[in-house]
């Protein structure tokens, strides 16, 4: 039995110092010209879609679709940072949009995603979770 405890203590050393779970990674695509992130949790995903050329129009476009498992039609999305930032975005038929959003809180979730690090995304009935690697190329400012 003394056997296994040095075996057994070796391998949690192992485990608790072995390398740190993998980020979540957005996945980036293309629809109808404009650059999209995607980011999966489960059962949900969020979408940030944005027109950095003004494709569709002088006014900024983005957009942020989110799908909650638990809540369909939500009316307003907080992303909240681990460090305590947040941002708040109206939702209206299931689109944060950029051109009614305020503009100093679609600045505010810009730069929380575009910092990456541990952040969720929350409803009043449902919430996401994400941690990224920083992603600075994101064209929705």
């Amino acid at each position: 039995m003394h056997v296994h405890f040095p075996l057994f203590g070796a391998l949690s050393l192992f485990f608790v110092a072995g390398p740190a779970l993998a980020l979540d990674a957005w996945t980036q695509t293309t629809e109808r010209g404009l650059p999209v992130l995607s980011l999966k949790s489960g059962d949900g995903a969020v979408r940030i879609i944005c027109d950095p050329d003004r494709v569709f129009g002088p006014t900024p476009n983005g957009a942020v679709v989110v799908n909650l498992p638990k809540d369909k039609s939500p009316a307003t999305l907080v992303f909240l940072a681990k460090s305590g930032e947040q941002a708040r975005l109206v939702v209206a038929k299931g689109i944060a949009a950029q051109a009614t959003a305020d503009a100093a809180e679609w600045a505010k979730m810009a730069a929380i995603v575009k910092a990456g690090g541990e952040f969720a995304v929350v409803s009043a009935r449902d919430s996401l979770s994400f941690e990224t690697a920083p992603l600075p190329d994101l064209a929705c400012d």
